[in-house]
């Protein structure tokens, strides 16, 4: 198997016929990792076959019965609960006593107070019941591609949730506090955030290396309400702190290559928001997210099986995540990409070349996504007639997630 190096060396040589000099050495680089990604997608392959898991988050309910909360007020305060050691995420919904509304958390400001996203209706208390809903939005195994198979044994035996789009569980009224075993999930995002700002805040970074201090960390994001961004150098392994109070985090990336694993935190160093990989200075790591439906009654883990995302190359000695056998598909593609540039009929002559060798690999390398075991229930829509009618006059909506 070619590292990285060995792959500049030899798509240079085809491609350039051994010409000298270094000029092209960043493009060449470029080409060889938007060639890996495009050859990662052709085709569902084994070697990129991953499993993995995350756990569910039930209801929040610490310190119930000591809950302050006033009307017309977005303020609530909680005796005896611990938001931020507990890691309660903001976005979750929120119900009281003392109304019937469904409230969405907003911010946490500490341990025991968060905010929420309308004035309370109610009337004003000071050992008001509350509830947290389950955790609704999870973060799937970093650098999942779009094809994954989530389920788990909560019944006993295997279950396979199915796919919903937006569009779907928007259409078919779906009641997103239902509480239960999940059968279903959805695409909710992808981005380079692991965990979202709990509150406004000032941003840190981070390496795990002390030799990384001449590069900067760009932060991009929402500041006071309007998109804005800010550069924060780093300062070794020692917390360097941008000036802006940023609410929500788009995006970060680094200027320059780095020894160290950068970490971005916020500035009470108590929520993890980005890692960026040693090395890499093209993109951090990228993160998919679900959302369970109904909402978990219980913390029981959700096994996942995927396709990974390769990583980036970078250093001369890296190597790519595919193997061996597909240095050669990675190397046509390359050179038919540079070729391309200055000849239609020999970018044509080495892409038909690539495409033979990825037609090759298909015979061996390729996965028929049939290896999941499941057991299908009556209720399940791969048997329903419509969009969950149960009845002609009837949905699931009105009978709620299990029929």
């Amino acid at each position: 198997m070619m590292i990285f190096s060995d792959l500049q060396a030899e798509v240079k040589r085809r491609a350039t016929r051994d010409q000298a000099g270094t000029t092209f050495d960043t493009a060449v680089k470029n080409i060889i990792n938007t060639s890996l990604y495009r050859l990662a997608r052709e085709a569902k392959w084994r070697v990129l076959r991953r499993d993995s898991s995350f756990d569910t988050i039930t209801s929040y309910t610490t310190g119930t019965g000591a809950v302050t909360v006033e009307e017309d007020s977005k303020n609530v305060s909680v005796t005896g609960a611990k938001f931020l050691t507990d890691n309660v995420q903001v976005g979750r919904l929120v119900k009281f006593g003392g109304s019937s509304t469904i409230f969405t958390i907003k911010t946490i400001t500490s341990e025991t107070a968060f905010t929420i996203d309308m004035d309370y209706d109610g009337d004003d208390a000071t050992d008001e019941d509350y509830e947290i809903y389950p955790q609704q939005i999870y973060n799937l195994p970093i650098q999942v591609s779009h094809r994954i198979i989530l389920w788990h044994r909560e019944w006993g035996y295997p279950y396979q949730l199915d796919f919903l789009t937006d569009q779907q569980f928007l259409e078919r009224g779906y009641d997103d506090k239902t509480t239960g075993i999940p059968i279903a999930y959805r695409m909710w995002s992808i981005d380079m955030v692991k965990e979202q700002l709990k509150a406004a805040s000032i941003i840190k970074a981070s390496s795990s290396s002390a030799s990384d201090t001449t590069q900067k960390v760009a932060i991009y994001g929402v500041v006071s309400g309007y998109p804005d961004f800010e550069q924060i150098s780093l300062t070794g392994t020692a917390a360097a702190s941008g000036s802006k109070s940023f609410t929500i985090i788009e995006k970060v990336a680094k200027d320059a290559s780095t020894t160290g694993r950068v970490t971005i935190t916020n500035s009470a160093a108590n929520t993890t928001i980005a890692v960026l990989p040693v090395g890499d200075t093209t993109s951090g790591i990228i993160y998919r997210k679900v959302s369970l439906y109904p909402l978990p009654n219980s913390v029981f883990p959700i096994q996942v099986y995927y396709y990974k995302d390769p990583y980036y190359l970078v250093n001369d000695y890296d190597i790519h995540d595919l193997g061996g056998d597909f240095d050669e598909a990675i190397i046509l593609l390359s050179v038919s990409k540079i070729k391309y540039e200055t000849s239609q009929e020999q970018g044509d002559k080495w892409y038909a070349m690539y495409k033979d060798e990825v037609a090759n690999l298909r015979k061996t390398n390729v996965d028929k996504f049939d290896f999941f075991p499941t057991l299908n229930k009556s209720k399940d829509s791969r048997f329903a007639r419509g969009n969950d009618l149960v009845h002609p006059y009837l949905d699931k909506r009105q009978f709620g997630a299990y029929f």
